[in-house]
């Protein structure tokens, strides 16, 4: 088939369908067996809402600019890509399987009239490659974007007063910011003050969310960012880099004071999901009793060289990444991002009580 010759309808109506394809089978059923009505929230979630970057991300980024697109992602779950950065799920996925809902519709589709699905499950603003200020990868919404997205959905009374007051928001913001900063050849002396700056965003952002009416959220802390595959040594991986610890030290005490500041402090609005120690924890025992074994836990499974990702092709279709046999036997999916079952061995660790 002669692909130039297919109308933009044409391929914005198949575009459509696997679409559908996508909402209905790459969505994490919820557990059976979990209660949360005294569990990690303190109560019953019906409702998730998700901002951040491509940790996050089940699909909203164009197919058009990224490789998340494209095979080998999502070769695990659910045997084709869904725009998630993984062989599977991702971090949002786990979530909603311990809130005990399904995975939440992405915003992009969420737009063309499903108000009822909408509604039901939450949205997923996610976008690969935000930051909490404008990054390199210059067609992504900044997490402030994103948030009014949700506000616009607001205005609209998509979602009542009751809906939210049920909800959860996930916030991940991880690192954008920083490898954006790196690559214009930032210096190591303005890394501190950047690193305040982003830390101050993120806490307007997350307040800005539970003043919109959302119940609680959740904020993921920085996992070791000198740990990814493309920047670990010989000697192994840097865990107690100073940037890392001074944004999460600093999240940290922001989120304490936000939850201070509230009415009923007993009931704490702002919770974190501490991806350090879980990243760390894992590194030291190579994966998690009784989920994960991971031989190399700084091995990506779908490698490339400087400058291609995952899914990248040469103009006459060579393949620019070297995929390996088994997932399961790797954390990193590739040179920056997690494997699904390198998510699940995270959430086992954060959640011990869910069933993964």
């Amino acid at each position: 088939m002669n692909i130039t010759k297919l109308t933009p309808w044409f391929l914005f109506s198949c575009l459509i369908l696997l679409s559908d394809y996508i909402k209905v089978n790459s969505s994490i059923s919820p557990s059976s067996e979990q209660t949360q009505e005294d569990g990690f929230f303190g109560f019953k979630p019906t409702k998730l809402f998700v901002f951040g970057d491509s940790y996050a991300d089940t699909g909203n980024t164009p197919f058009l600019i990224v490789p998340s697109w494209r095979f080998p992602n999502g070769i695990t779950f659910p045997g084709i890509p869904t725009g998630r950065f993984s062989d599977g799920r991702v971090s949002t996925d786990y979530l909603a399987k311990y809130i005990g809902v399904r995975t939440p519709i992405t915003y992009k589709w969420g737009k063309y009239g499903r108000p009822r699905l909408a509604v039901k499950r939450g949205m997923n603003f996610a976008y690969g490659g935000a930051g909490a200020f404008e990054t390199m990868f210059k067609l992504v919404p900044t997490a402030s974007v994103q948030i009014d997205s949700f506000e616009q959905l607001l205005m609209r009374n998509v979602y009542s007063p009751a809906d939210l007051n049920s909800s959860v928001a996930f916030f991940s913001i991880i690192g954008n910011d920083y490898l954006t900063y790196d690559r214009r050849n930032g210096s190591e002396e303005g890394r501190s003050a950047l690193t305040r700056k982003v830390v101050k965003q993120i806490l307007l952002d997350v307040k800005r969310i539970k003043d919109l009416g959302v119940r609680k959220v959740l904020v993921a802390l920085s996992p070791p960012q000198k740990c990814l595959p493309k920047l670990v040594t010989p000697k192994g991986c840097d865990t107690n880099d100073t940037s890392t610890y001074l944004h999460n030290s600093l999240l940290r005490k922001g989120l304490i004071k936000l939850n201070d500041k509230e009415i009923n402090n007993n009931d704490k609005s702002f919770m974190t999901l501490d991806l350090y120690n879980a990243f760390v924890t894992i590194f030291k025992n190579k994966g998690v009793s009784g989920v994960s074994t991971f031989p190399d836990p700084f091995k990506a499974c779908c490698a490339t060289k400087r400058g291609t990702f995952c899914g990248d092709r040469s103009l006459s279709g060579k393949k620019l990444y070297t995929l390996c046999d088994d997932p399961k036997s790797f954390f990193f999916w590739d040179n920056v991002h997690i494997s699904d079952q390198g998510w699940r061995s995270v959430f086992s660790l954060l959640l011990p009580d869910s069933q993964f």
